[in-house]
């Protein structure tokens, strides 16, 4: 068992989980004793992170809807350019970051297959340019990512906290205190068949499936189906 997950069950073990007040206070000793010889906090221990991979740097038309996950699962994400590929990690309590992983990946992967569909068109294809038919992806993409917002929004409303976000951000930046956020220059919408096709995709994703599977790792969150 990793050390930080040792000292987690120690935590755990309190009288309102059943334990008798003197194993209770034995933990928390040896749970003590553990973060000083280890060098962690409280925070180290509770605060969870999850890293993705990313085909996106942060300036992406799709990017602003992870801002939007990270709200729902009450987790704070940073796009990281390190060396290597990009990488997005949310950072909060656990189970967020977690859920907030597997979102990403299932929204990327609907956002992706929903762009090629969409290339496939007489919407897209009647573009004569390179020019026009970047524009006419960015319109689809902007509108099913804004649907999507809206969803999640709908699904995972009743969990989300104020303070838990607000600790997940104060973690974020004890972190990476020279992390900024990125300001976005949005085209403007040139192509209204384009956004409606973007919006009917982002209403057929299969949403409720994704986040059903989100739940399932997360047992104690409300049923928001």
């Amino acid at each position: 068992m990793h050390i930080k997950e040792k000292i987690a069950a120690l935590i755990a073990r309190t009288t309102a989980s059943g334990c008798t007040e003197a194993e209770a206070m034995a933990a928390a000793k040896k749970a003590a004793a553990l973060m000083l010889e280890y060098g962690l906090t409280r925070q180290d221990i509770e605060i969870d992170d999850r890293t993705m991979l990313s085909k996106t740097t942060g300036k992406s038309v799709r990017d602003p809807l992870w801002g939007v996950v990270g709200t729902c699962t009450n987790t704070a994400p940073v796009f990281l350019h390190g060396s290597g590929r990009p990488s997005i990690q949310f950072v909060g309590r656990a189970p967020g970051p977690e859920i907030a992983a597997y979102l990403f990946a299932v929204l990327n992967g609907a956002i992706d297959r929903a762009i090629r569909e969409f290339k496939l068109t007489p919407e897209y294809r009647r573009r004569r340019s390179n020019a026009t038919r970047r524009q006419a992806v960015h319109d689809f993409t902007y509108a099913m990512i804004g649907r999507l917002a809206l969803r999640l929004k709908e699904h995972f409303g009743p969990i989300i906290s104020a303070k838990a976000l607000a600790e997940a951000k104060g973690a974020l930046n004890m972190r990476f205190p020279d992390a900024r956020a990125e300001k976005l220059r949005r085209k403007q919408t040139r192509f209204h068949g384009a956004a409606d096709a973007g919006w009917r995709a982002g209403n057929a994703v299969g949403l409720a499936h994704g986040v059903g599977e989100a739940e399932a790792r997360a047992t104690h969150l409300e049923d928001l189906r």
